[in-house]
């Protein structure tokens, strides 16, 4: 049996014992309240390295039965435009859920930006190298019309990322198990106009590198995860 197969093995039995009542899987206490709130506004600085927040921009198009749907799902949200000497622009988008239970997913750029009218062109997961940890993340090219929007995000599921589907699932069912607790979880997601997808890409990871390593040491891990370099 592939380790694919034996992953959804796995899943599907501890689904089933979890459904059948087994209290050993079931979680008792929520994450989120055994640590501090998450602030994004004051957690997530303003201004750090060569980036500085554009505030008065518009952030992007989004379809307004789709942020009703985000702002009922999660509990906390940050949409914020950072631009840096050259004039170049990010928008960054971040999402928090305190539950992420099934009916609480985050929501997938893959899936949220086609809802908007934006075509899906390409799809790949990589690894952003920064101070301390590697951190898995996704990269995704679209656009809608003349609007060429290369997207790179991560997710991050308690203190570990994770690249969603099996993986989520059993990070999801370990805190169960291990912790009888169920987690929070977080969605961080850079954007920038841009045609130049090798650019913008590059300029997001750079981007993400230094917004990460600006944020205070003691909440870092709720945004890039636990995992470090060996």
């Amino acid at each position: 049996m592939n380790t694919g197969l034996l992953k959804k093995f796995i899943i599907m039995a501890l689904m089933v014992a979890s459904a059948l009542g087994a209290p050993m899987l079931r979680a008792t206490t929520s994450l989120a309240d055994q640590r501090p709130p998450i602030d994004l506004e004051n957690m997530v600085p303003r201004q750090f390295g060569e980036w500085r927040e554009q505030t008065g921009l518009a952030m992007q198009l989004v379809d307004p039965e789709l942020q009703a749907s985000v702002d009922r799902l999660y509990s906390s949200t940050l949409s914020r435009t950072y631009i840096n000497r050259d004039g170049y622009r990010i928008m960054v988008s971040i999402a928090y859920g305190k539950d992420q239970s099934d009916a609480l997913q985050v929501h997938k750029p893959e899936i949220c930006y086609p809802a908007q009218g934006f075509q899906l062109e390409a799809k790949e997961r990589i690894a952003l190298d920064m101070p301390e940890r590697s951190l898995p993340a996704t990269r995704l090219r679209t656009h809608m019309g003349q609007r060429f929007e290369p997207i790179t995000y991560w997710i991050v599921l308690g203190d570990q990322v994770t690249r969603g589907g099996v993986d989520k699932k059993l990070k999801e069912m370990r805190y169960s198990l291990l912790q009888r607790t169920m987690p929070d979880g977080m969605l961080v997601r850079l954007s920038s106009i841009d045609r130049d997808t090798a650019k913008a890409y590059q300029t997001q990871a750079d981007f993400a590198s230094a917004m990460v390593g600006a944020i205070a040491p003691e909440n870092r891990s709720r945004f890039a995860g636990a995992t470090l370099k060996p």
